[in-house]
């Protein structure tokens, strides 16, 4: 299309500009985040996929060819990549990632502060109302594919995507709102809410004092009670402290807070907890951890810790409305 083609190209010699010194930290930043490294032989970097992958290489023509030979792509199984015939592979010399241009109108170098998609058909930046109408230029269902990102109806149904990421590294932490929620050093048990004093501490704890006696001496006290008061109270108050304990560090805040049903394991090789997602592709299933957007602030703890799980982890109590 020779407009596309003509507006591109002048596009094309601001993809990476010397940065102008006001936007030096938002490049920065955006150089550590995931639009800054989006070519991926195993997901098909091609000029199909570059549509949202990298909007600048994308070729309009590119298109699915009929099995065995889909898309430009890379098995793990295979040493090399398949090169389709309907869209032959981008080097990654010439892959160009999501930069700035694809959501800001790029002039000599300087991002203009308003957002807007780059269309890739044509080559122009579309209005969008907000960053969540951007984001899902890309993140969207389609026939083959599932990117759209959902919030569910409960914690964030209402948030827009950079409430919570973001906007160029795209980094997102739980603790950035919930800064109330810290992980406790103090591994806690259900079977502390009845302890009420320092001799029922001793009673199961008898080698306590002894390894504690260099706190006690330097820090004038005595008290089991005065360092583990987040062991007193009812069972509900209990079991949140134990969800939020050092018990849990390896457990990501979606493993426990998903409102969407999702399977939750540990991922291979990785010492991390998380939610996994199956999808379907050309009939093929596969099943990877996802990060859940869906929360909500009840939890089950019975999703891991059920009679004859697999990890060897303690059966508990399923409770809700944890803090």
């Amino acid at each position: 299309m020779q407009v596309k083609d003509e507006v591109l190209s002048t596009i094309a010699p601001t993809l990476f500009p010397t940065v102008p010194p006001e936007q030096k930290a938002i490049w920065i930043s955006w150089e550590s985040g995931p639009h800054a490294d989006t070519y991926d032989l195993e997901k098909g970097p091609n000029t199909y996929c570059a549509k949202c992958h990298s909007p600048t290489n994308w070729d309009i023509a590119a298109k699915i060819d009929p099995p065995p030979n889909c898309v430009s792509c890379k098995f793990a199984s295979e040493s090399e990549p398949r090169i389709a015939q309907g869209n032959p592979l981008v080097p990654e010399s010439e892959w160009n990632d999501i930069g700035c241009e694809v959501c800001h109108v790029v002039t000599d170098g300087m991002a203009e502060a308003g957002i807007g998609w780059l269309n890739p058909t044509t080559g122009y930046h579309e209005t969008v109302a907000n960053a969540t109408e951007l984001c899902e230029k890309c993140h969207l269902d389609n026939q083959t594919l599932r990117h759209k990102i959902d919030l569910g109806e409960s914690a964030h149904a209402d948030f827009d995507c950079v409430q919570c990421h973001d906007p160029h590294s795209l980094r997102a932490s739980c603790t950035d709102c919930h800064s109330n929620i810290t992980m406790s050093t103090t591994t806690v048990s259900i079977n502390h809410p009845s302890a009420k004093s320092d001799d029922e501490c001793r009673s199961c704890h008898p080698k306590a004092w002894d390894n504690h006696d260099r706190e006690i001496k330097l820090g004038g006290n005595d008290d089991c009670m005065t360092c583990h008061v987040d062991l007193i109270g009812d069972t509900k108050q209990t079991l949140a402290s134990l969800a939020h304990s050092s018990i849990h560090l390896s457990v990501s805040c979606v493993a426990c807070h998903d409102a969407s049903g999702l399977e939750v394991g540990p991922i291979e090789g990785k010492d991390l907890w998380t939610t996994f997602r199956t999808t379907e592709l050309l009939g093929h299933s596969q099943t990877e951890p996802y990060q859940s957007h869906d929360l909500q602030k009840e939890v089950d703890c019975g999703r891991c810790h059920y009679p004859g799980n697999p990890w060897d982890i303690p059966e508990s109590i399923a409770i809700s409305d944890s803090q």
